[in-house]
């Protein structure tokens, strides 16, 4: 059996609040093979590590008085509709005023013990922890599209990042992943010339295409990136979510026609929580699926379960 490489997704964030430098390093600390982090703009051209741009869900810009006034909604897209704050109506300055949170406290109570402890950290504060030394880190670039229609460039402002920083010299090796096909072709003409770097297209349902035209769908992505990283509910026949957690049918066979490809393939996300029985039956399931990695939410069980397997 092929046994993947170990992500935190977003960190350990089923530890500590998503998205922190903490949550970076104690997802290292638990033996992940790489962290993953998400990235959207400032006002000013920062990019800070964040999932989404509307912070209320993860920070406590709820609390600070003197941001009351940006409160608003906004279409993402121009589809659907987000109230909140975000964080393009922020300066770089403001926003490391905030402090992170936990955003779902009722399922994670210990990692909202630290709710107000850690700040909002920027792609550059990651780049620079010594933590990172010899690590792989992985980079999505959140909304590219909406962000580009809004005139912020951030495949550019990533890139600037960079190429400003030592991490080559440093061992770090670089995954470069979005949603947005456009901007994960955009990273790779701007950084697929530095070794040690790899570019990667995130699928969920809304983004595959008709089953007659996958063949040819799976070969321009490998025409144009590395890698390509699937929702894992498109993974099986057939997916049950209930109150219980969530039980997968049989696996399907798209992870072996993208790697027939060439193409590297991750999954995402295992949630120890959503183990409709045993979370080794269940990490299991996304063991067997034979991709190259798994992005999970408790790294060190994931780990464990793993390494039992070697």
């Amino acid at each position: 059996m092929k046994l993947p490489l170990v992500f935190g997704h977003r960190g350990a964030c089923a530890y500590r609040p998503e998205n922190t430098l903490e949550a970076f390093e104690l997802a290292f600390q638990m033996g992940s093979d790489a962290i993953e982090c998400d990235l959207v703009p400032t006002k000013d051209g920062g990019l800070i590590i964040r999932h989404e741009s509307e912070l209320s869900g993860t920070t406590d810009v709820g609390s600070h008085p003197e941001f009351a006034t940006r409160h608003r909604t906004q279409l993402m897209y121009g589809q659907w509709a987000v109230t909140g704050w975000f964080s393009e109506d922020f300066t770089l300055a403001e926003i490391q005023t905030l402090w992170a949170t936990e955003r779902i406290p009722e399922v994670r109570p210990g990692s909202a013990k630290f709710d107000g402890q850690f700040r909002i950290p920027t792609v550059e504060d990651l780049l620079a922890a010594p933590f990172a030394d010899g690590k792989t880190l992985i980079l999505e670039i959140k909304h590219g599209g909406h962000f580009k229609s809004l005139g912020f460039d951030t495949a550019a402002m990533l890139a600037e990042a960079v190429l400003a920083s030592d991490w080559r010299a440093r061992g770090i090796k670089l995954v470069f992943e979005g949603f947005d096909y456009e901007t994960v072709k955009d990273m790779k003409r701007r950084l697929g010339h530095l070794s040690d770097t790899t570019f990667v297209f995130l699928v969920e349902g809304w983004g595959m295409p008709a089953a007659e035209n996958l063949d040819a769908w799976l070969d321009d992505v490998a025409s144009n990136v590395d890698g390509i990283s699937f929702d894992v509910e498109l993974l099986f026949d057939k997916v049950v979510r209930d109150a219980t957690g969530v039980q997968f049918g049989q696996p399907n066979d798209l992870v072996a026609k993208a790697h027939a490809k060439g193409l590297t393939v991750f999954t995402w996300t295992a949630r120890a929580e959503d183990a409709k029985y045993s979370v080794e039956e269940y990490y299991h399931q996304f063991v067997a699926l034979g991709t190259d990695g798994v992005f999970a939410d408790h790294p060190d069980l994931f780990r464990d379960f793993v390494d039992g397997l070697a």
